[in-house]
């Protein structure tokens, strides 16, 4: 009984760092856990340990101890002092560790201490989260001022993250049968009742962005405080041998006898503090204090006409990164902020040791995240928001992570669908989704971002559904008022967090949903644009600013922001000029199948990976870049379009050097990633990228169209032959003769009629 509390309580001491007993305080601090044992350092142990009179510095918490404990705490749902003498001197520990449960709370009583659990009645649970509110921050604070939304919040903070939801439900439930009863009868809660209030307590939590759909905690706890130190250490000559030798390593006074706090501040360093090791430009390494300094001698590894020979040295675990971090990437605006090891213009400064603040240390970790060894994270399990990125073998991979996703959440997409997806985001962050109402248009971008760590929770995915009224760029990027303020629109508030410096690697997906209800050409130009100033600085991909306002900053269209507009075509929206389709890849969504039931014979629980945006964004801006490394490839596709340009050119539809350089990155990234044959990605292009253009009612336009069909088959047009199948673009194969027949059955015809 009660199995799932039962894993928790070692789930919970991997995450606690410290217990305090309940009558003095004495310091408990959690050393190591293991499937059987919990490792306890005191003040005594550490002195006994010291003096030789103990083995090891900490004393043992068995399991069966916890559990006992436990156990009867459940059972009594109240405890003193003396229920647990049974255990001996770990009475206490046990006391104060079950007292930092979420679901217990503690109190002094006349004889010592007393614990017990929280108890709830039906009447304090809360009800379904009201959406009408929009006021993000109030309404994070304003559920965790509810007890019991505190409660569940801090039981899953503690919960693997890995956990099933199903595992995680599973456990807050056992603590609700044992923490409230009805406020009418006095009675256990009853599961329908529970399921449904655990259900509410689940929605205020993720519709406040505080947990994420796997019933994670996002970011860091709320009232949590980081309880590592930072630290930066400046090498120059010495980062060889310190490194090899595992430590740091500073004067107690410099050759003028002054005392220098940058070297002093050495001794400050405690155990599980982490330093960033920099030496020639560059972090290098990241390192964990693994004892406090003592005074030593300068070691003799160290050159001679390095500093005094008294001082201070600190041992350390050093972990080398995977790549550098060069000062310059380190954002300049971060350098200017932090006082510590930067001057006021962002320059490192020539001291040695320096402490820095946590909020810079987070941000570069984050940052930087993927370089970051992975045994450092497994041996230094750092408190606040330090998501794991993962990074995928291939993009073969990554596409197949994605195409499960979206399947074990039981839509139906086939693999070729997220490929194309996948190839169109990356060769141009801007891409239109057509088809028939009710093919899963919306779903598909939304299930995309949600398998890759963007959802609407974190701000890494917005959905913005556009008006018939729309008619200039005012109600998606902002307005100034009356007054002279101005009043940021929907696309401005995504914006200002993907241009913020600690989020420019994540993705972040911008959804327009019904895109051509209004029309596009009038509310969207403005960002068509932008999206054609484009260009890399520095190893950065900036444009002209969106916004450039006082009350935003200046917010440009990074390379981390993707555009995805859903469409209908009927007698309720608006065509799509020339102008926009030449910007974006154009996929149909038009194949149902509604007797497919086979994607629920073997759904899984999806599990969401965290990728970083450098696995999705495309690295090509103009075919210059891409030339030199794919110069065969860019040669054969563009002999291709040559072919269909020389076609289109008899009605003026020829394309120009934007389409033909967007073409050749999609095919470049399709040969990158194996995704494709060259024929079937040059097929997909062909439909979205040039097809789109055509339109007409005489007999010039069939002309033009059969050709193209000659093009894609190989043989002349037959309305009675279907020869698409065999094509080498059976695609376009197939879209070319619904648009011919359509001209021929009713006199005009295009691409949106086929």
């Amino acid at each position: 009984m009660y199995e799932r509390l039962q894993n928790l309580i070692f789930q919970f001491a991997n995450r606690t760092e410290t217990i305090y007993t309940l009558g003095r305080k004495a310091e408990n601090k959690i050393v190591k856990v293991d499937n059987q044992r919990i490792y306890v350092e005191t003040n005594s142990s550490r002195d006994k340990y010291a003096l030789g009179e103990k083995e090891n510095p900490y004393r043992v918490i068995r399991k069966e101890w916890l559990l006992g404990a436990l156990n009867k705490l459940l059972e009594k749902k109240s405890l003193i002092d003396q229920d647990l003498v049974e255990f001996g001197r770990r009475h206490s520990f046990l006391m104060a560790f079950l007292a930092a449960l979420p679901f217990v709370e503690a109190k002094n009583v006349k004889d010592g201490s007393s614990i017990r659990l929280k108890e709830f009645t039906t009447a304090d649970l809360p009800g379904p989260f009201n959406r009408s509110m929009n006021f993000m921050k109030e309404q994070k604070e304003s559920a965790l001022e509810i007890p019991f939304i505190r409660l569940i919040y801090d039981m899953l903070f503690y919960m693997d993250e890995e956990a099933p939801v199903r595992e995680k439900r599973e456990t807050l439930l056992e603590v609700m049968y044992l923490t409230i009863v009805s406020s009418t009868s006095g009675t256990q809660i009853t599961e329908s009742v529970a399921q449904r209030k655990l259900t509410d307590a689940l929605g205020w939590l993720q519709n406040t962005g505080l947990v994420d759909e796997n019933l994670n905690v996002i970011g860091q706890r709320e009232g949590e405080m980081n309880s590592n130190s930072f630290w930066w250490v400046n090498q120059g000559k010495s980062a060889a041998v310190e490194t090899e030798g595992g430590f740091l390593w500073a004067p107690k006074r410099a050759k003028n006898g002054t005392a220098l706090a940058h070297h002093t501040d050495l001794t400050k360093a405690k155990p599980g503090d982490i330093v960033f090791a920099y030496s020639n430009g560059a972090i290098r390494s990241i390192c964990r204090v693994v004892k406090e300094a003592v005074s030593a001698n300068k070691p003799t590894s160290l050159a001679e006409d390095l500093w005094g020979v008294k001082g201070n040295l600190l041992e350390v675990q050093y972990y080398p990164l995977h790549l550098h971090i060069n000062r310059d990437e380190i954002p300049h605006e971060w350098r200017l902020q932090e006082d510590g090891p930067f001057d006021r213009n962002g320059n490192v400064k020539q001291g040695y040791f320096y402490a820095t603040s946590n909020e810079f240390a987070n941000n570069l970790i984050n940052l930087f995240n993927e370089r970051i060894p992975e045994e450092f994270l497994e041996e230094v399990p750092l408190s606040g928001e330090h998501t794991r990125v993962k990074k995928f073998e291939s993009v073969g991979s990554l596409v197949s992570h994605i195409h499960s996703y979206i399947t074990n959440k039981g839509f139906y997409f086939t693999e070729e669908n997220i490929k194309n997806l996948y190839l169109s985001l990356k060769t141009k962050p801007f891409v239109i989704l057509s088809g028939i109402s009710g093919t899963g248009k919306t779903k598909i971008v939304q299930l995309f971002a949600e398998s890759v760590g963007a959802t609407e929770g974190n701000g890494q995915f917005k959905l913005i559904p556009v008006r018939p009224d729309w008619s200039d760029g005012s109600d998606l990027i902002g307005f100034e008022d009356i007054k002279g303020d101005f009043k940021p629109g929907p696309l401005t508030d995504a914006l200002v967090e993907a241009n913020k410096p600690e989020n420019r690697d994540k993705p972040y997906f911008i959804l327009l949903d019904e895109m051509n209800l209004a029309r596009v050409e009038y509310y969207f130009s403005d960002l068509l644009s932008v999206m054609e100033s484009r260009e890399k600085v520095d190893g950065e991909y900036v444009s002209v600013p969106v916004v450039d306002r006082p009350e935003v900053g200046r917010l440009m269209l990074r390379n981390n922001v993707f555009i995805i507009g859903t469409v209908n075509m009927d007698e309720t929206t608006h065509p799509f000029s020339p102008k926009v389709l030449d910007r974006a890849n154009t996929i149909e969504y038009n194949d149902v199948q509604l007797a497919n039931f086979s994607i629920f014979d073997q759904m899984e629980e999806p599990q969401a990976a965290v990728v970083s945006n450098e696995q999705l964004a495309g690295e090509y801006i103009t075919l210059k870049d891409a030339f030199a490394d794919n110069e065969e490839l860019i040669r054969e596709v563009t002999d291709w379009l040559v072919e269909v340009n020389q076609i289109l050119e008899q009605m003026k539809l020829h394309f120009g050097y934007r389409v033909r350089d967007e073409v050749c990155f999609y095919m470049i990234y399709n040969e990158q990633g194996q995704l494709m044959t060259k024929e079937q990605a040059f097929d997909l292009q062909l439909h979205q990228k040039v097809l789109t253009r055509v339109s007409g009612n005489d007999a010039d336009t069939v002309k033009v169209l059969k050709e193209l069909y000659t093009f894609c088959t190989g043989h002349a047009w037959d309305a009675d032959i279907d020869v698409e199948r065999e094509s080498r673009f059976p695609q376009s194969a197939a879209k070319l003769a619904n648009v011919i027949k359509k001209a021929e059955h009713e006199g005009f015809t295009s691409f949106w009629m086929g």
